[in-house]
């Protein structure tokens, strides 16, 4: 075998002769290529209606990625006052930095991550982790920073879930914080 040849496909190829090719005086018109054109054998209808539920999917799917990028900003935004706010802690002003840290950590739970979980629940809320991501990251090092500035625990992942719970529709699976995020949040 040569290259992908048999030995009768070279010997058919080099001793038979090929058949002339009938001459199509139609094929040389203009623009035409001598085939009539394709036609599909689908209701235009239901090809369109599909489409149009497709791009609705599409466009409700798109918003929705607006309004988390928009609460996920608030969130990192926030959240990084508060980490801020802690770094600024010394040993004589350590209680009443600490007091308004979790007094602002908690209105970043209540105003903005709520608003993301409510967001985000009952929906494949992977499809749009890149949209939120950082947001939780930064509120998990801000949570973390926070309690271990106060107790020299860290808050551990059930802990934050947990916070997150009354803000989800029980009849819906809630948002979790997934592992990755709370590790990028905890090295951040």
């Amino acid at each position: 075998m040569l290259h992908g040849y048999t030995l009768s496909r070279l010997y058919s190829a080099a001793f038979m002769a090929s058949k002339p090719k009938a001459h199509r005086p139609h094929s040389f018109a203009v623009g035409g290529t001598g085939r009539r054109a394709r036609t599909m054998n689908t209701d235009n209808a239901a090809m369109s209606s599909a489409f149009a539920n497709y791009a609705d999917y599409l466009n409700d799917l798109n918003e929705k990625r607006e309004r988390v990028v928009k609460a996920s900003r608030d969130v990192t935004m926030n959240s990084k006052k508060v980490i801020f706010q802690v770094h600024r802690m010394n040993k004589d002003n350590k209680e009443d930095v600490l007091e308004k840290a979790e007094k602002d950590l908690a209105a970043v739970t209540d105003q903005h991550m709520s608003r993301l979980v409510k967001e985000l629940q009952g929906t494949d809320f992977w499809k749009l982790r890149r949209a939120y991501s950082p947001g939780v990251q930064e509120y998990v090092e801000a949570a973390t920073f926070c309690k271990f500035c106060r107790t020299g625990m860290l808050l551990n992942l059930d802990e934050i879930n947990l916070t997150l719970l009354p803000f989800s529709d029980p009849s819906v699976e809630p948002l979790k914080i997934n592992i990755l995020d709370y590790l990028l949040g905890v090295i951040g």
